[in-house]
């Protein structure tokens, strides 16, 4: 198998997907395309009312008695963009750009979280491995907002019991486990007055975002928590009232943005602190936080309403008070993340603000306890909650025949030594898990980084080099 042939191929079936809009719960039309494509090939399928599509690949003459194999990508995709960037994700597909070996976007998320394991299955379904024995191409939706459509599918039609998750991210190592989630919307009803003083707009940006689970321990900045710092600093200095406060977009995904309008009686007090707050920040941050930056400035954006003193106070206070970051490592594998909380989005809408919590953990009772924890917070500040996108973790066993056959294809084809790792974000391999028990699953991927934000990028080598070891493995005699 010649490796540059299998590049042109799946970069060009990558382009094709990545052509394709594909927002969580609006993938009928990527699913029109894999169904297609499946049909052209001769392969039956299957699609159900949630989009997942399953497609059957026969074994090849000769190849009937091999033990199949269960591949597995989600069709969705994380959609941000930079701030000024015009691109519609609902019918826009991705502009692709390859730089110095990397395949980027034009300001946007790239989608190769999940469009590589998409474009392998496709190169598979096509014929990419010359003689392999049964293999199920699973294409999952909603992943990317609580692992939702592959907790629709009927597991009933799964024969295989070896799972190859392609939703990894670094090709020197093999997942044979992650943790649970649970999201929790807070929503805090606030009264409004009629705007009094200085109209201020705050605004803070350049922070590197990144995925909640994955890059939680890179020290990252969340930009709605670094709001809420300052506000609270400003409450002590002066008197202000907020008008609105916006930050983040997705709840699985650190917030590099946030902006908050106030009123203030005494601009120039509130420009020094922001200033003071700025110059403290930047010190402390990471290297990848270092485009950071703070505006403020008066403004007439926004005029009419403000919230009361007592609404502003609560607003404040939940942002100031409520957990971010890591919470607790593991005690067996210290440097896994065991518990971590992401404060997502942050957001204003008609009489009230919405914060929306990313709780992450490899236990459940953790998860029920941040609940707990979360609900104690909003009863105090006069909000309710509302939980939702559950999804199980998967607990490593010791032993996977999967994962052993997945580490010896990559070191006789590249020389490469893979680690078998547990990780902190969560994967479709859990809820796979428990509807399958006796199942075998890993987790892999090629090189990427930044993944759920603007700079997401796909190392073109390593995607070949990827694609090359699925298809190998699944034409190795078992």
């Amino acid at each position: 198998m010649d490796l540059q042939v299998v590049q042109n191929r799946v970069v060009e079936l990558f382009r094709a997907v990545s052509s394709i809009p594909r927002p969580s719960y609006k993938e009928d039309r990527i699913a029109d395309f894999i169904c297609d494509f499946a049909e052209k090939c001769g392969c039956e399928y299957y699609r159900d009312e949630a989009n997942n599509v399953l497609v059957n690949v026969k074994a090849t003459a000769g190849m009937e008695g091999r033990e199949p194999i269960l591949l597995q990508g989600h069709l969705d995709m994380v959609c941000e963009k930079n701030e000024g960037v015009c691109h519609d994700f609902n019918c826009e597909g991705i502009s692709i750009i390859e730089k110095d070996g990397w395949f980027v976007a034009d300001g946007t998320t790239l989608g190769a979280d999940n469009g590589v394991a998409v474009a392998i299955m496709l190169f598979i379904i096509e014929g990419g491995a010359s003689e392999h024995g049964d293999v199920q191409c699973l294409f999952t939706t909603s992943e990317e907002v609580g692992l939702d459509g592959v907790k629709a599918f009927d597991f009933s039609r799964i024969y295989a019991r070896k799972l190859i998750n392609m939703d990894g991210e670094n090709e020197r190592a093999v997942i044979v486990g992650c943790a649970g989630g649970v999201c929790t919307d807070v929503r805090l009803p606030v009264s409004y007055t009629e705007t009094s003083g200085e109209l201020v707009k705050i605004k803070i940006s350049g922070l590197c975002g990144g995925h909640s689970g994955e890059d939680i321990n890179s020290g990252r900045a969340n930009a709605c928590i670094l709001m809420g710092q300052l506000l609270s600093g400003l409450l002590q200095k002066t008197d202000i009232s907020l008008v609105s406060i916006n930050g983040g977009t997705k709840d699985n995904a650190i917030p590099r943005e946030a902006t908050a309008y106030i009123a203030a009686r005494d601009f120039l007090c509130v420009r020094e602190v922001a200033n003071a707050f700025f110059e403290f920040v930047r010190g402390e941050l990471s290297q990848d936080d270092e485009k950071f930056s703070i505006s403020c400035e008066q403004t007439t954006d926004k005029s009419g309403k403000m919230m009361d003193t007592d609404s502003t106070n609560r607003v404040v206070a939940f942002l100031s008070c409520v957990k971010n970051g890591i919470i607790e490592m593991s005690k067996k594998l210290p440097e896994l993340v065991e518990y971590s909380k992401n404060l997502g989005v942050v957001r204003s809408e008609d009489g009230e603000v919405l914060f929306v919590i990313n709780s992450r953990s490899t236990f459940e009772y953790q998860l029920d306890a941040s609940v707990r924890e979360i609900a104690a917070l909003a009863s105090l500040c006069g909000a309710n909650i509302r939980t939702h996108g559950h999804y199980t973790g998967w607990s490593y066993s010791g032993e996977s025949d999967i994962a052993d056959e997945y580490i010896a294809v990559c070191r006789e084809l590249y020389g490469n030594e893979v680690e078998r790792v547990t990780i902190h974000a969560g994967l479709e391999c859990g809820i796979i898990k428990a509807a399958l028990p006796d199942i075998d699953p890993i987790s892999c991927g090629p090189n990427m980084k930044n993944l759920h934000s603007p700079d997401e990028a796909l190392d073109v080598a390593s995607f070949a080099r990827f694609a090359h070891v699925i298809a190998t493995l699944i034409s190795t005699k078992r």
